[in-house]
């Protein structure tokens, strides 16, 4: 730029946001080397902000400030011409600060990409296209060895595609990088490098056929696709294994016809490349995912390809809720009663209600499915703010699995397993069929314990227990991951007696390896599946179909499509059972029936054995049945007659300090404070505390809870941005607070 006064511009201000903690912007004015740049909402600006350096992000130009002129700095200098986040992101961006009662610099900087928050310029990866080259078939035939049948397949697959395929493609329909090479270095095939939005613009929409669908199925399609271009959300309820996905790509390929985009969420990331894909299998179009498992240039690639409206479908976890896509035609939350999609640390928002909020503001139609609905989804049925679509039968003509609860309470147990459920195990296994075992705990066992005084392994940091891991040996607090060596001999009273309490996936898996030597065992958990594409690989082994034994966690009950699973076996379905959370009823069921559903999706009869020691308690009889719908309209009247959400709204303030009394001291003042201020008024806002977490210390500091709760959603934001705006005025020494809208967990 060329400098045409010393002087910054004053009469346009720039109300700046930056990631930090505080609730405002920030106005700047126009830097001093300003030549006639334009200034837009969106534009990224290189600050001095104190003593440090920052990137923010332009949210006004205004013609004034509350601040005197000559005391503003001008920013150092202008990152982007035209705006990386566009109009519609910075709406939903500012409501959500607003809604959630978070810093909107701290909500803007967690929508971009890891690279554009260091203020780097958007510098999109390239790929390579690859083409056959012209060759007689004499020479084909003895350039490719008889036993090299993957290179010839691959060669006839880019011969069929005149145009060439990109290596991601080629990749997707199983084909190697090193299968690629060998081809080139035959002279057989060449490449041509492609910056990733060249790319896009060269794969051409055309759909590969779906599976036929069922008059079920084309009915709920026939009235999702009539809502396309307007706001309407759907609640698609359907059974497990009735082919939700179908319906869902079927909608999408209208939307791709019509020259939009599809903005499609799911709960994990382990479920990311399943669904990518199917997607990639029955699409030719750019396909990106967004989740926290990509590369910095992955994210920034796939993340420019929607932002410019070259990737016609986005599949991703909760943060893609806030990518932006050039032509948004329709949001699908997949599983969308999953507590994965609320964030629990720093912007705790829910990209479900987002998703919702996004689409009445995109005016795009919004599908929410699910087997096992929310109770607050159900609700909005009921209150006809969302219309209800149902698939009550699975696809293909595959049968509900037989559920069958097996009382566990006199039966000796060997690594959690009963005998009954062993031999069941054994028949399925001999019939070639696959087994899932679920068991929610991961480790070898949940505690260690000394036989002769009763000593517990807890954690230094956190009122927890240690857990036992074998691969490799040693202890970890699964909420503050502090490890420590496996003690020989108790601390307390030196015995040697240590034993083992409980039973987790390692100790499940060596059980099932000892009883089933000659199958293989499968552990699908946190800890299996740390590596990138790990997840992957799980599944690619899953579905060849071969006889095996799965053991893993929640993992296992979220989407996967097995066709060879005949038998899921629960081994302790009693922990949620009389929890003192209210949901935990709702995510017990949830959970019960989602693993369930693993079963019997091929052709072959499922079965489904839950172990317990309470198989008269009237949620596990409705399990039993598969009844979902039933359990939801009791727990629903349970929620109505108690005054809990969905019939009220909650806020959950947290405070945290190294001395516990400190904590609840922020507490006591903040519910003073709305206690004086409500004085005059009838409250219409509850205040319950504060009271100490029911993890009282974690991660070497106490923590405490003051909850919110009113049947009156405005005085419930009214009365916690109150809150907000008074504990960001004071100062409180070491305490920390946070604030929780709308908590799914309240411990």
């Amino acid at each position: 730029m060329t400098s045409i006064s010393n002087t910054p511009d004053s009469s346009r201000i720039l109300a700046v946001a930056l990631p930090v903690p505080i609730y405002r912007t920030f106005d700047y004015l126009p830097p001093i080397t300003d030549d006639g740049c334009s200034f837009s909402p969106g534009q990224r600006v290189a600050v001095q902000f104190g003593r440090r350096a920052l990137t923010g992000i332009i949210l006004e130009v205004k013609g004034s400030s509350e601040y005197p002129v000559g005391k503003l700095k001008p920013i150092t200098r202008l990152i982007d011409n035209t705006q990386v986040l566009p109009p519609s992101i910075l709406s939903i961006a500012k409501w959500s600060a607003q809604y959630y009662c978070h810093p909107i610099g701290e909500v803007l900087f967690s929508i971009l990409p890891p690279a554009l928050k260091q203020g780097k310029k958007i510098c999109i990866s390239s790929t390579r296209r690859w083409t056959t080259k012209e060759n007689s078939d004499t020479t084909i035939e003895k350039a490719i060895k008889g036993n090299a049948k993957k290179q010839l397949q691959l060669y006839h697959t880019l011969e069929e595609a005149p145009n060439g395929l990109l290596e991601e493609t080629i990749k997707l329909r199983g084909f190697t990088t090193a299968q690629l090479k060998s081809l080139c270095n035959k002279q057989l095939i060449e490449a041509e490098e492609l910056d990733a939005l060249s790319a896009a613009a060269t794969e051409y929409e055309v759909s590969a056929p779906t599976l036929p669908l069922s008059t079920d199925q084309s009915a709920v399609v026939k009235q999702l696709t009539r809502d396309l271009g307007k706001y309407q959300c759907t609640l698609l309820q359907g059974v497990t294994g009735s082919g939700k996905t179908e319906v869902y790509m079927n909608v999408v390929d209208q939307v791709i016809n019509s020259g939009q985009q599809a903005l499609i969420l799911v709960p994990e990331i382990s479920l990311t490349p399943q669904t990518l894909t199917r997607f990639q299998n029955h699409f030719r179009c750019p396909i990106g995912t967004i989740h926290s498992g990509l590369s910095q240039n992955e994210r920034l690639t796939n993340w420019e390809l929607a932002r410019q409206g070259a990737a016609k479908i986005i599949i991703g976890t909760r943060s893609a809720i806030f990518t932006p896509m050039k032509s948004l035609g329709c949001i699908i939350v997949d599983e969308e009663h999953d507590n994965s999609f609320k964030q629990q640390e720093g912007f705790r928002y829910s990209a479900r209600d987002l998703a919702v909020a996004r689409g009445h503001r995109e005016k795009c139609p919004v599908v929410l499915g699910s087997a096992t609905p929310s109770l607050e989804s159900l609700n909005n049925v009921l209150n006809g703010k969302y219309q209800r679509l149902s698939l009550p039968s699975r696809a293909g003509g595959a049968t509900f699995p037989e559920i069958e609860l097996l009382d566990i309470k006199s039966r000796p147990l060997q690594g959690g397993l009963s005998r009954p459920l062993i031999d069941s195990i054994k028949k399925h296994l001999d019939e070639q069929h696959q087994v899932i075992v679920y068991l929610n705990r991961r480790g070898f066992a949940p505690a260690i314990t000394c036989e002769e005084c009763g000593w517990l392994a807890d954690c230094r940091h956190c009122d927890a227990r240690m857990t036992l891991h074998k691969h490799p040996a040693h202890l970890r607090c699964h909420h503050c991951d502090y490890s420590a060596a496996i003690p020989h001999q108790c601390p307390d009273c030196q015995s040697t007696s240590i034993k083992t309490l409980g039973t987790g996936t390692e100790k499940a898996e060596e059980t099932l390896e000892a009883l089933f030597p000659d199958t293989p065992i499968i552990r699908v958990d946190r800890d299996s599946t740390r590596k990138k594409d790990s997840m992957k690989g799980l599944v690619d082994e899953v579905n060849k179909g071969l006889p095996c034994i799965l053991v893993g966690t929640q993992m296992l009950a979220k989407g996967h499509n097995f066709a060879n699973v005949t038998l899921v076996a629960v081994i302790d379905a009693d922990g949620g059972l009389f929890s003192a959370d209210f949901r935990a009823l709702e995510k017990t069921a949830q959970l019960l029936i989602q693993v369930a559903g693993r079963s019997g999706r091929g052709s072959s009869q499922g079965q489904v054995i839950i172990q317990t020691s309470h198989g008269d308690h009237p949620i596990l009889q409705q399990i039993a049945r598969g009844n979902y719908p039933q359990i939801a309209e009791q727990l629903i009247e349970e929620r109505k007659l108690a005054a809990l959400p969905p019939f009220s709204y909650m806020t959950l303030l947290k405070a945290e300090d190294p001395n516990i009394n400190k904590a609840m001291h922020l507490l006591e003042q903040t519910k003073k404070m709305v206690e004086d201020a409500s004085i005059d008024t009838e409250p219409l806002v509850e205040l319950l505390g504060p009271i100490p977490a029911s993890m009282s210390r974690k991660a070497g500091v106490h923590r405490a809870h003051l909850l919110l709760t009113s049947d009156n959603r405005l005085a419930l934001q009214r009365t916690t941005q109150q809150i907000c705006h008074w504990l960001n005025s004071i100062r409180w020494g070491k305490s920390r607070w946070m604030i929780d809208v709308d908590p799914i967990e309240i411990n």
